[in-house]
């Protein structure tokens, strides 16, 4: 497994500078957020080719693309290609994508039905040019509960559709572990996030999910994927961040056999 960082996290700053974090915090790779200002409303071949070669330059891949299309949007067809150039151009095989259509249990029938049809058709494209796409597992989506990912994944029926992962703070969303085991075949991406017990987002390691245990069912399942930091919780974002990052590498180290070394943190 490798380590993540999801520029989202630090919004607020230019992407160049979240690279150069990303980089000198000790993390293999990027998920590109795709609003601006790290990535310009309108498709730039030059910018984001641009944003591939800072990355490589730092040592970093490009672990997914971050878009926000879905298949109910206008014109849905012209922005999932778009959003598959962009890809190319980053050099990354991994669109994450939405599914929309509100909430699953209040979904109106003919939404889910369109969904499902046109999930169809972009895979079929996407699966054509060796890229896959990733369902985003979240609230206020059709895609909030295992039940309906896998019945999505299962609907559309061909590889290039697989699933992000991440626990849910809902009162009535999945056990985490539970969420993971079942999942865990169809797993393309996680969203490391962790809440207390009353749902407040929090540091990774001080939440009510057991990561350890994630990490230990993601490699059950031969999953060799990111592990992704995408939010940081805390006064100072970047200690918030270097404490998440390491917390991580830690869960990976010990699944693999190995006690985690001082040389594996870096020096920053």
């Amino acid at each position: 497994m490798k380590l993540g960082l999801c520029t989202i996290a630090f919004q607020e700053k230019p992407l160049e500078e979240v690279i150069d974090i990303a980089a000198d915090y000790g993390f293999d790779g990027i998920e590109l957020w795709g609003k601006s200002p790290h990535l310009p409303e309108d498709y730039d071949e030059d910018y984001a080719k641009n944003v591939r070669e800072m990355a490589q330059r730092k040592g970093l891949e490009i672990s997914a693309f971050g878009s926000y299309v879905h298949p109910l949007m206008h014109l849905h067809q012209k922005h999932f290609e778009e959003a598959f150039k962009i890809a190319r151009d980053l050099g990354t095989d991994l669109v994450r994508i939405w599914s929309a259509g509100g909430p699953s249990k209040s979904i109106a029938p003919a939404d889910r039905r369109l969904i499902f049809f046109r999930l169809v058709s972009i895979t079929q494209w996407a699966n054509f040019r060796s890229l896959r796409l990733g369902l985003e597992m979240h609230n206020n989506q059709y895609t909030d509960s295992v039940e309906t990912i896998l019945e999505t994944i299962e609907e559309v029926n061909l590889p290039a559709l697989k699933t992000y992962y991440q626990p849910l703070a809902r009162s009535d969303a999945d056990e985490p572990l539970a969420a993971a085991e079942k999942l865990a075949p169809h797993i393309v991406n996680v969203h490391a996030q962790n809440f207390d017990e009353s749902g407040k987002a929090c540091p990774i390691a001080d939440g009510v999910v057991d990561y350890a245990r994630i990490v230990e069912i993601l490699k059950n399942a031969d999953y060799d994927g990111y592990l992704e930091v995408e939010f940081v919780h805390g006064d100072n974002k970047l200690e918030a961040l270097q404490r998440d990052r390491d917390y991580l590498a830690s869960l990976i180290h010990t699944t693999d056999g190995d006690a985690l070394k001082s040389t594996d943190i870096p020096a920053v």
